[in-house]
């Protein structure tokens, strides 16, 4: 049994490193996306029950792509999650932001 805890232990130890790898964190995700959403609707938009799983670093770029799922309401309309999906990310000047949608 104990090998099994260490393996397990060894796994976590890796995936952590892994995702503490630079990338962005779950509140900059959040502001990043919240700031997509008023950049692309109105500055009245709001996000509600913002999730977002892992990032993956994008090949060739300083940028994450990383899934997200929120319920959206902009310009007095429910859009639901609409805009879920996997969104790149890029730190630009010390500010994490949405540079592109992957799907």
């Amino acid at each position: 049994m104990s090998k099994v805890r260490i393996a397990v232990t060894g796994a976590l130890i890796a995936c952590l490193a892994a995702c503490s790898g630079g990338g962005p964190s779950h509140d900059d995700r959040q502001n990043a996306f919240l700031q997509y959403v008023k950049d692309n609707s109105n500055d009245k938009a709001k996000i509600r029950e913002f999730q977002s799983g892992e990032c993956a670093k994008a090949e060739g770029t300083p940028s994450y792509n990383c899934a997200v799922s929120s319920q959206v309401m902009a310009m007095d309309r429910d859009f639901g999650h609409e805009m879920d999906g996997v969104y790149t990310f890029t730190e630009v000047s010390g500010t994490w932001k949405i540079t592109g949608r992957v799907q």
